[in-house]
């Protein structure tokens, strides 16, 4: 028999030890806490609903019903909050009527964060959970059907923090005028009425939730002014440019209407729907389908809302005074929009000679 020493035996031990931990990568070690993490958070919600399983459903003082109904601010809020509920409680295979929310606890919460995250979803639309998360669990307190306690916690969990640059684009002016022009040449009502809700979200820079709150009774034009309500259930006043105006009148004469909002539907047979406004996401599907028949780059509401601030503070306008007319509540979210200024650091940064 052949004797192999006990040192040769030991160096070739470790050696293929070597060899095997070399084959080892590292995205496997990364994919295998990603793995933990994505079992960690579905066991905790598990765990959870185990829990709280045999609990009866409230049905009269359900904290999501009592947190829409305490929602003040525009049915675009509330259709958000409704959409946010039902995600939420999918997630656990619940609908948001049987969801017990009043079970929710720090643990839990922090486990569907988890669980949004792994989904793909943004920072910001997290924290939009989040918010709406707090605000159900605040009406469970209320209602005392949570404690004070298991309340604070859930209320101390923290928001991402987020500092993002604006995305998306202005629009130069010669675009817009395409656009309203393209509108304009389309037979029908639906095309002079969108040529006055471009001209509106250009010349006045409401958020597409302000535009369908336009009543025809909130219009002046000896003042040439438009009331909207924004965030918050406030009522504020926008400024109307000359040729908004002239496309507003336009679509009142073509429309016949009197009173009652401004902007409605129009349906296939050119018929203008006497007894609804536009919604939010009409006015965002009119945007984003006028702008791709008109052959120009993709754009959204908030864009034309972009173009308006990026118009104003590039033709010398002051922080103070877009901000008031864009309904900002404080100067520096308008500063993002400072296109003139990225245009001085360039001509700055130019200047470094090395």
């Amino acid at each position: 028999m052949r004797v192999v020493p006990r040192g040769i035996t030991l160096s070739c031990t470790i050696t293929s030890l070597n060899v095997y931990l070399r084959q080892l990568k590292q995205p496997l070690w990364g994919a295998a806490l990603m793995d933990t993490r994505k079992k960690t958070a579905s066991q905790e919600l598990a765990h959870w609903l185990t829990s709280v399983g045999a609990d009866t459903p409230l049905q009269h003082s359900n904290p999501a019903s009592l947190y829409l109904a305490s929602l003040q601010g525009s049915e675009a809020s509330r259709t958000t909050a409704r959409s946010v509920m039902k995600q939420i409680a999918i997630l656990c295979d619940h609908t948001p009527d049987s969801f017990p929310w009043h079970r929710l606890d720090r643990a839990t919460v922090l486990a569907l964060m988890e669980k949004l995250k792994q989904k793909g979803l943004s920072d910001n639309t997290r924290n939009l959970y989040l918010s709406i998360i707090k605000g159900v669990s605040r009406e469970a307190m209320l209602h005392q059907q949570m404690g004070d306690h298991q309340f604070g916690l859930i209320e101390k969990i923290r928001a991402i923090k987020l500092q993002r640059l604006a995305v998306g684009r202005a629009l130069h002016v010669d675009e817009i005028a395409a656009l309203i022009d393209h509108c304009l040449h389309d037979e029908g009502a639906a095309g002079v009425r969108d040529a006055a809700l471009l001209g509106i979200l250009f010349g006045c820079g409401p958020r597409r939730a302000e535009v369908v709150t336009i009543d025809i009774g909130k219009i002046n034009f000896s003042d040439r002014a438009i009331k909207v309500i924004g965030k918050g259930n406030k009522e504020r006043e926008l400024e109307m440019p000359p040729r908004t105006i002239d496309l507003v009148k336009t679509w009142l004469e073509e429309s016949g209407l009197h009173f009652g909002p401004l902007f409605r539907p129009v349906n296939r047979w050119n018929q203008i729907t006497e007894d609804r406004r536009l919604t939010a996401r009409g006015v965002y599907d009119i945007v984003t389908r006028r702008v791709k028949q008109a052959g120009l780059d993709k754009a959204s509401p908030h864009d034309m809302r972009r173009s308006f601030l990026t118009y104003l503070l590039d033709n010398g306008e002051d922080l103070a005074t877009a901000a008031d007319m864009a309904g900002h509540a404080s100067a520096d979210t308008t500063r993002r929009y400072l296109r003139h200024q990225k245009r001085r650091n360039r001509a700055a940064a130019d200047k470094i000679d090395f």
